[in-house]
Parts: structure tokens; sequence; C-alpha cells
């Protein structure tokens, strides 16, 4: 099965393309402007948000997509596109190919605290199931997991920003109050289910994609000290404060930052019964975070 993996300079979109050349795809990876440099993936340099890379796409005679691709960043240059404008155009390119896609949302639809980036998931997801194409979304619940020696991502993932803190620090600084829940789901765990989606053909449902448990912040904070074998004491900073200088970071969307407290759930059980794969729990994962593979 010949499938394009868009975002794949991406963390979660390297390890996808990873993850499906092992299984046998043939997997053309799609990027920007980083080169890929991972076994049994071909890289493809286009800009999907311009209608004109159509064409190039159509040459490679995909049998579906996986769309990983996302802005989550509001720009900050005047006049510039907004984060809604930007992802609407790329997901209008994949539909114009007509082939089986796998969108990767987010959790963050489910917010209490609405947010861009969460509207525009909605919307997109609404869109694609209007296709009329064979489709599938999942959404992943702060994936997680090693970095990879062959690839640079385009930006710094949360989780290992953590585990830098946790590795290197005695005192841990923590958005918000620590209270708020996540599920995180580990990067081949996610993967694996889309790609095992795509494989059975695809049934034109939404589903989320979560860890076996959910975790209060402070309590991943633990988990990871306790994997590197340390005492650590925890610092929270309101989420509104870190949410103000993050405009000027390329890693971090501030308006996420300010939700940080909402709680970011996922029930895995809709998805393992599709594909009959089971995530693993934070504390089998986490050692993950501190290795390179």
């Amino acid at each position: 099965m010949r499938i394009l993996v868009t975002g794949a300079s991406s963390f979660v979109g390297a390890h996808c393309a990873r993850l499906a050349a092992a299984q046998g795809f043939e997997v053309f990876g799609l990027h920007r402007n980083t080169p890929l440099s991972l076994p049994g993936v071909e890289s493809v340099r286009a800009d999907l948000g311009d209608l004109g890379s159509l064409p190039q796409l159509e040459a490679l005679n995909l049998d579906g997509v996986l769309h990983l691709a996302c802005k989550v960043k509001r720009p900050t240059t005047a006049g510039a596109a907004s984060v809604t404008e930007l992802n609407a155009r790329m997901l209008q390119t994949l539909l114009r190919l007509g082939r089986p896609v796998v969108y990767a949302s987010s959790t963050v639809v489910h917010w209490e605290r609405p947010t861009e980036y969460g509207r525009c998931r909605q919307a997109e997801e609404a869109q694609l199931a209007a296709s009329g194409l064979p489709w599938a979304v999942v959404r992943p619940c702060a994936p997680y997991g090693p970095r990879l020696a062959a690839h640079q991502p385009t930006h710094k993932e949360s989780f290992h920003t953590l585990a830098d803190f946790v590795k290197r620090l005695r005192i841990v600084p923590v958005p918000g109050t620590g209270r708020a829940r996540r599920q995180p789901v580990h990067v081949d765990d996610f993967n694996g289910a889309i790609l095992a989606l795509l494989s059975a053909g695809l049934p034109n449902l939404a589903f989320d994609s979560g860890g076996a448990q959910a975790l209060t912040v402070n309590a991943l904070v633990d988990t990871l000290a306790r994997v590197r074998g340390k005492r650590i004491k925890k610092v929270h900073i309101p989420a509104g404060a870190i949410a103000l200088p993050a405009r000027f970071s390329r890693d971090f969307e501030p308006e996420l930052l300010a939700a940080f407290d909402t709680d970011d759930v996922a029930d895995p059980g809709p998805l393992q019964a599709q594909t009959g794969l089971e995530p693993r729990r934070f504390e089998e994962g986490a050692p993950d975070l501190f290795r390179t593979v």
C-alpha cells in the first residue's frame, strides 16, 4: 500500500513514517523544509497549503493518506493567515486527491474552554466526514515517546521539555495547579492504531486515542522523577503567566497554555475495540522519554 504521511518532519509524523515503513507500507514522507532521513521513507518536499502541489501528489498514485500535518501556533506576523486558514488549505489539497484519509485531530476538541485550534479541528473533522471519501478521525491525547536519532523535529515536544526539566533540575516548573488530568498516549500506540485502521479499511468513524489511564500533571511529573530515580520539588506557575512569554517561542501556543488547567482525557476503549491494539500505561512508556532510538 502506497501512503502519504503529511507532517513527516514533526515528532509524531516521523515516528509514523518510520513505523509504517517497518510494517511494509510504501511510505512517502511529506515536508516543507526539513528533508527526511528515515529508513524506507521517500522524502517528498511540497507545500500542502498550496493547491499547486496537487499534480505532484497525484503523481505518487497513493492508496491512502495519513494527515498528521497541522499548524498549532498562531502567526504573530501582521496580516498572516490564521491557524484556521492555514490548516483549511492543507485539508483542501488532500481532499482534492480523492484518497482515503486518516485525520489526526486532537482531544482539544473536547476542552470546556474553547480555543481557535480546537474550533479549527472540529470544523475539519466535519468537513472530512462530509467529503464522501473513506475516512477516520483519531484524536491523540498528549502523544509522547523516544527521540529519533536520525531526525530533528521542527519544534520540541512538550513532554521532551518536561523530561529534560526532570532530568536536569531538582526544582521542576509545572504549569498551572498540576491537578488537571492528562491521558498521554505513546506515539507507537497511536501510530500503530491509525495504521491498523488504514489496513483494515476506514470505518468512517472518529476515535479518541489515549493511554491506559488518566493521571494528573503532578502524577506525570512524579512518574518521570521515579523513572530517573530522583527526588524533585514541583513549583507551580500560573498558566496565564507562562502564556505571555510563550508568544515568543515557536514551541508553545499561548492560548493552549492559558487553558492548561483544563482536563484533557480520552476513552481508548472504542479505538482498542476497532483495532485490537491495547495502549500502554504511562509508567510503562515513560522511560522512552529519556531514550533515543
